[in-house]
């Protein structure tokens, strides 16, 4: 996710453009290939397999090479290697840019240190940002609230990238008390914990993820768009609730609710967390233990 966060802050500060963002973005899809493919490729996994683990992704909040091992298709060390023919998204990105004479490196690390200050980031925060790892990066972007936060914006972000679209990525979340939208699809769990969570969107932009989701090609976004948004949302607490649950932790979902038109969110102080699909810029809202009233 480094290469759309740091993409972004190129384009923001007109170091690059946004074609060329894209043109870069499309270069790095062609040069990082799918960890499964790859591992078909080396004949250390059947096609069946990868399919089956692919699969396993939409059910299970765990990475392709962590199902790989727990099935018995990989060890550990061939996960390794595979990571490593697959690349490093920094050094591509980086790499990149330059190929395409987009900037040179002493105008990326430039860059990199303003957007580090700037973002008053450690050198530690830095690394995470660069690591790849969604949990580092996540918890970067995010209130200094709670560990629940963390573990359940961190699901909401791996999820979207696997299933939505793999270059999803995120802005700095903040606290509020009152949000307009103009659509909303948002569910709440109940327990040991009361946690509302769901998608907040202006015009069409909850369409990036009703119409992959879905599987259908929603014109606006009415009920059934939203619905699909919905059964996403459902996906994600689902498991968030897992986990939770495997932590001794009692929580009960309650079916979603839809509004298919301009609400005003009020509540103490909740989270919200801007994401990117694309184009599109949606707010992904987070309560815990605290109230959202809908008017």
């Amino acid at each position: 996710m480094f290469d759309q966060i740091f993409g972004n802050y190129l384009v923001q500060t007109g170091r690059i453009s946004k074609e060329q963002l894209s043109k870069v973005i499309e270069q790095e899809r062609e040069a990082r290939v799918k960890l499964g493919l790859i591992a078909v490729a080396e004949k250390l996994m059947s096609k069946e397999q990868a399919d089956e683990v692919n699969h396993l992704q939409s059910l299970m909040d765990k990475r392709f090479g962590d199902i790989a091992v727990e099935r018995g298709y990989l060890t550990e060390e061939q996960v390794s290697q595979l990571l490593k023919k697959q690349g490093n998204i920094y050094m591509l990105f980086v790499q990149t840019l330059i190929d395409e004479d987009a900037m040179t490196l002493e105008e990326v690390d430039e860059a990199l240190t303003e957007y580090k200050e700037e973002q008053s980031f450690t050198q530690s925060d830095m690394d995470a940002l660069v690591s790849g790892d969604i949990d580092r990066t996540v918890k970067l972007f995010l209130p200094s609230n709670s560990e629940l936060y963390d573990k359940l914006c961190a699901i909401a972000v791996r999820t979207l990238r696997r299933v939505i679209n793999s270059y999803a990525s995120v802005s700095k979340a903040f606290l509020v008390d009152e949000l307009n939208a103009d659509n909303f699809a948002m569910q709440m769990m109940v327990g040991d914990h009361k946690i509302i969570s769901g998608f907040a969107g202006s015009g069409n932009s909850l369409l990036s993820i009703a119409v992959p989701f879905g599987e259908e090609e929603f014109e606006q976004v009415d009920i059934d768009a939203l619905d699909a948004v919905g059964e996403f949302t459902n996906c994600i607490n689902g498991l968030f609730a897992t986990d939770l649950c495997a932590d001794g932790l009692d929580i009960d979902m309650v079916p979603p609710e839809f509004y298919d038109h301009p609400v005003v969110l009020k509540g103490r102080q909740f989270c919200v967390f801007p994401i990117s699909i694309g184009d599109d810029h949606i707010n992904f809202i987070l309560s815990v233990d605290s109230d959202i009233s809908i008017d």
